[in-house]
């Protein structure tokens, strides 16, 4: 949070941390980062919990020698502010409930029209989080969608129905369907999420002002 003496102004940090909470940032070697270099967030405090309830493997991942791995990619520079870079865990929760991306992207593919995909979850007021998918259609399938609007949309409502005929309600595509012409990977071919993310966060700021 921000202190009371201290005005937020533009500065984008996520404010200081609470009194009674330690915070760190660790990098993927498990080294220390410095000062303004990324790294994953670790907390210690009282306030937090001691584990998840049944899941052994779960609490014995994140919760570490009463060190808490949040799953944040942040950075902490050298006026104690904490800003937050990206997301390291891509299991959304919606709805209280924990989704992996992976599970629909596999769900996507097996769509008859549809080459690749990538599901990434958008904020949401009620659900917290709620999945939408981009979507690179197969040649046939994107002629279509080229063809006319009305094509595009029943080939997108295709896609939906087909998502929640095979998975429980929470999983279903609540924030809709998107095509992309291609989906943005790193070098070596991992997802880039984060991207997405921010698109579709464009996304819905466009709509919310239609």
């Amino acid at each position: 949070m921000w202190p009371i003496t201290q005005k937020r102004g533009n500065s984008g940090s996520a404010g200081q941390l609470l009194p009674g909470t330690i915070a760190r940032a660790v990098k993927p070697d498990g080294s220390l980062a410095g000062y303004d270099e990324p790294g994953e967030l670790y907390i210690k405090t009282p306030s937090v919990a001691l584990g998840y309830a049944n899941n052994a493997e779960a609490t014995k991942e994140t919760f570490i020698d009463g060190w808490v791995k949040t799953g944040d990619e942040v950075k902490i520079d050298k006026n104690g502010e904490l800003w937050i870079l990206d997301r390291l865990k891509e299991i959304m929760k919606v709805k209280g409930f924990q989704v992996a991306p992976a599970e629909l992207e596999g769900c996507i593919l097996d769509h008859e029209d549809v080459s690749s995909a990538c599901v990434v979850g958008i904020p949401d007021d009620y659900s917290g989080e709620i999945p939408m998918a981009f979507v690179v259609l197969n040649a046939d399938a994107a002629q279509r969608a080229r063809g006319s609007h009305a094509a595009a949309q029943k080939i997108k409502s295709s896609i939906i129905q087909h998502v929640a005929k095979n998975k429980v309600n929470y999983k279903h595509l609540a924030g809709g369907v998107e095509f992309v012409s291609v989906i943005p990977t790193s070098p070596s071919g991992k997802l880039l999420r984060r991207v997405l993310r921010e698109e579709a966060k464009l996304l819905k700021e466009h709509k919310a002002k239609l």
